[in-house]
């Protein structure tokens, strides 16, 4: 495609007809535009004395191509809801993405990147509002970013809830979810000479679990006071940025952390670290009833454990039996140590 904006046909073609506003009174991904806009649901039942706040979050997408475009959207949409949490009661609305090619890229690379995108929209019940397509020199793939807006209606004064020290920490699903199916797919041949094609076939269908949203729904109702959704760079460093927004140490038991066999298996294979490996689809909360927040969670069947708690002083502790190490400020995420 021709270097700058796309032009008008294309878009209409490409992008604009790959996309459904879900009816929930967003309006954009119109060509010339470049935006979105929204009406505000139920404003004449928002509780009494309740506030109206917008949340935006934004992600950069860590894959190329339609997987990228994809995730892209789970991740911004996530951070939202996490962010969210403990604000008060909150929707994600809609999510934007901006999308820059290549000169030498094809037009049906953006129609499955758009795809891709709206099938993840859809997934999550949230409007796919806007597509900004550009085409440019100055990249080699295929790149998204997204940006996801989310609806609060924030609690009275004073009632507004916060972490300290003391609350444990509650995860849901797995360490190194969404990276252990990026690592299926890219290596998938190279492992079918160890492992048998069910397990990897197992792997694929972890994708289902990628939103967050219905823990951050159970959460919202639960006196969580803060909320953090693991993505690029794994549980390590969630659990400090948990830690970071909180302002407090915390202590955390490896052998609590949930983990899939299949990621064990596959990240000792290619020797990686599942800890460091791209999490998006978990969450991390802090709460004063964590094993009864699990439980609730588990109700739902959502998979959610207690891994630690949070700690008076500043050191984040990751304890293994009798080993206590120091959590690091985050590294880059571990799958790209294997490009």
């Amino acid at each position: 495609m021709k270097t700058g904006n796309v032009t008008g046909n294309v878009y209409k073609r490409s992008v604009h007809r790959k996309i459904e506003t879900n009816g929930i009174g967003v309006k954009g991904a119109e060509y010339g535009e470049g935006c979105a806009f929204l009406t505000s649901e139920n404003v004449d039942k928002a509780p009494e004395k309740a506030k109206q706040l917008w949340i935006t979050a934004q992600s950069l997408s860590v894959w190329s191509g339609a997987e990228g475009a994809k995730l892209c959207v789970y991740e911004a949409v996530n951070r939202a809801a996490a962010t969210a949490v403990g604000k008060g009661e909150a929707k994600v609305r809609m999510v934007s993405m901006q999308l820059m090619l290549p000169a030498d890229c094809q037009e049906q690379e953006l129609q499955k990147m758009t795809a891709a995108a709206q099938e993840a929209a859809q997934k999550l019940q949230v409007t796919l509002a806007d597509v900004k397509v550009h085409v440019s020199g100055a990249v080699i793939a295929p790149v998204a970013t997204a940006e996801a807006l989310a609806e609060v209606w924030t609690a009275p004064a004073g009632a507004a809830l916060s972490a300290r020290a003391g609350q444990q920490i509650v995860m849901t699903k797995w360490a190194g979810l969404a990276g252990t199916v990026r690592l299926e797919k890219t290596y998938r041949e190279a492992l079918l000479k160890r492992y048998p094609a069910q397990l990897l076939d197992d792997v694929a269908q972890l994708e289902q679990h990628f939103s967050i949203l219905p823990e951050a729904a159970v959460a919202g109702k639960s006196g969580v006071g803060l909320a953090c959704a693991v993505s690029e760079g794994g549980v390590f460093h969630a659990l400090w940025t948990l830690a970071e927004q909180a302002g407090t140490g915390l202590e955390v038991s490896l052998k609590k952390i949930p983990i899939r066999q299949e990621t064990v298996e596959i990240c000792n294979e290619l020797d990686i670290n599942p800890y460091e490996l791209s999490g998006n689809g978990s969450l991390l909360f802090v709460t004063d009833q964590g094993e009864m927040l699990a439980e609730q969670l588990q109700q739902q069947k959502i998979p959610a454990a207690v891994i630690g708690f949070l700690s008076a002083d500043n050191d984040r502790v990751i304890v293994n039996g009798e080993e206590r190490r120091f959590l690091e400020p985050a590294n880059t995420d571990a799958i790209y140590r294997m490009e």
